[in-house]
């Protein structure tokens, strides 16, 4: 099966200037750790000063572009209207400018710096030290069993209020699908 998912990737490859990649980042940090513990990823998070975002981000697209990082970890580029108080969540953090590479805790509310590397450092150093950082990860991470996942926490609790609602659009009207009876398609079973 993998082989021939390799195929029919291999009719789609990628296309324009690594100039032009879009770099990920999230609309706070607080959701940037949610989804990164979501998802069992590091999370990169780029604190620089201000008015050197533009120089940050062109010194890290041949890095996220790289196949052996892409795909392998999450990216938020500190905002100071939303950000002030990421420090207050993550373990070893500190404010100076810096990548910080951080594990999100279970339900991601909070996380711990794993590497801090300069912002002068080139993208050699970078992709070396994410790629030690995942390996260093991904043997220490054991992945997680959804349902029981989400039964611990909300027995401990556990609430994200996300900026978006959840659930999926999958007819594509902007509105999230209701779920029930009434929310089936074509045929009379529900969409997948």
């Amino acid at each position: 099966m993998i082989a021939r998912l390799q195929e029919i990737a291999a009719d789609y490859s990628p296309r324009g200037e690594e100039s032009e990649l879009t770099l990920q980042d999230f609309h706070s940090f607080r959701q940037a750790l949610n989804v990164a513990s979501g998802d069992q990823r590091l999370l990169v998070f780029a604190v620089g000063k201000p008015g050197m975002e533009s120089a940050l981000a062109n010194k890290l697209k041949p890095v996220f572009a790289d196949p052996e990082v892409i795909g392998r970890f999450h990216l938020d580029f500190a905002d100071e209207s939303t950000d002030q108080e990421w420090t207050d969540s993550v373990r070893n953090s500190s404010r100076m400018p810096g990548l910080y590479v951080i594990r999100s805790e279970q339900f991601g509310q909070e996380g711990e710096v794993v590497e801090t590397l300069s912002l002068q450092a080139d993208a050699e150093e970078i992709k070396g030290a994410l790629l030690a950082s995942n390996l260093a990860f991904s043997l220490a991470e054991s992945r997680k069993d959804y349902a029981t996942h989400v039964s611990q926490g909300r027995r401990n609790g556990i609430h994200f209020e996300n900026g978006m609602p959840y659930g999926e659009d999958r007819d594509g009207d902007g509105e999230i699908d209701k779920r029930g009876a009434s929310d089936k398609g074509p045929g009379g079973s529900r969409p997948r």
